[in-house]
């Protein structure tokens, strides 16, 4: 090239993570693809907004999205415990309480009641109860 003599070209080390580092951001990737997203079928304009229409959620409709959106921390019998989650099958929480920290999350759980809709978010608390012995 002319007129890069004298140029030193330095080169970047790489980002050493070490297996904790790349653990912790499997989690926080898998964590943000398994509850951030929404589809057309779970979202509504009115989610969270206290309006309520006589939609009924089919409780097996609850466990898919239970599955997509919740079963990675919380695995499909509710006794995983990946990140901290608790183990939803020994929960002393009410019904009303499961509500509550599915429409607004808590610790590294996000909230979803911009993604839910209420009717589906009454649907997984329903469905959160199955999973207790």
């Amino acid at each position: 090239m002319a007129g890069s003599e004298g140029m030193t070209v330095r080169r970047l080390a790489p980002v050493r993570l070490g297996w904790i580092g790349m653990l912790a951001a499997g989690w926080a990737l898998a964590a943000a693809w398994g509850c951030g997203g929404s589809s057309p079928a779970e979202t509504s304009e009115d989610a969270g907004s206290g309006s309520r229409s006589a939609v009924v959620v089919a409780p097996e409709e609850a466990r898919k999205v239970y599955e997509q959106k919740c079963s990675l921390c919380h695995g499909t019998d509710g006794r995983k415990m990946l990140a901290g989650a608790p183990d939803l099958a020994l929960s002393t929480l009410d019904r009303e309480a499961v509500v509550g920290l599915i429409q607004y999350g808590k610790g590294t759980m996000p909230p979803h009641k911009d993604v839910l809709t209420a009717e589906m978010i009454e649907a997984l608390a329903d469905h959160v109860e199955t999973l207790k012995p």
